[in-house]
């Protein structure tokens, strides 16, 4: 099950890299006075990551007033998705990699629920990318809890 976890990992911190490139790429064309277009903003789908991505939901932990708003922690959604990714592939190697990889999980997935009632009801949007993360967080949240529930049942066997 591990490798699975590792996979979709893998393929989160792809889509979050994607998501933090086109975030960049937007500021940069905004600065010079263009509009940037994504491949996954799709006009005949009403589609638009780029949107979503440079929207104040783009940045929850500031949105949410966590953390003060262009402070040093006021970063893109995707950048926490890469850390928690990157932890994600890694955590049979880290020590408490486990554990640390539950409280995670759990945490993204809050996340998720939260970023995906705001796309739906609030902005509006159809954010290809931002739903493709949904699916892997919600099949991350399956399979961790499962190995952890695995793992209570053999703790009391044993």
């Amino acid at each position: 099950m591990s490798g699975t976890i590792q996979r979709l990992g893998a393929v989160g911190i792809c889509l979050a890299l994607y998501a933090l490139h086109v975030e960049h790429e937007a500021k940069r064309s905004s600065e010079n006075g263009l509009k940037y277009q994504a491949l996954c903003d799709i006009s005949s789908i009403g589609a638009s990551c780029t949107a979503v991505f440079t929207s104040e939901w783009g940045r929850l932990m500031s949105k949410l007033g966590i953390v003060p708003k262009d402070g040093l922690l006021d970063l893109p959604n995707a950048a926490y998705g890469a850390a928690y990714y990157l932890l994600v592939m890694l955590y049979p190697y880290v020590p408490l990699g486990r554990p640390l990889l539950l409280l995670g999980t759990l945490v993204s997935f809050a996340t998720t629920a939260t970023l995906a009632y705001a796309l739906a009801f609030i902005l509006g949007d159809v954010c290809v990318v931002c739903i493709s993360t949904y699916f892997i967080n919600t099949a991350l949240l399956v399979l961790v809890l499962r190995g952890a529930l695995a793992g209570g049942k053999k703790a009391k066997h044993a």
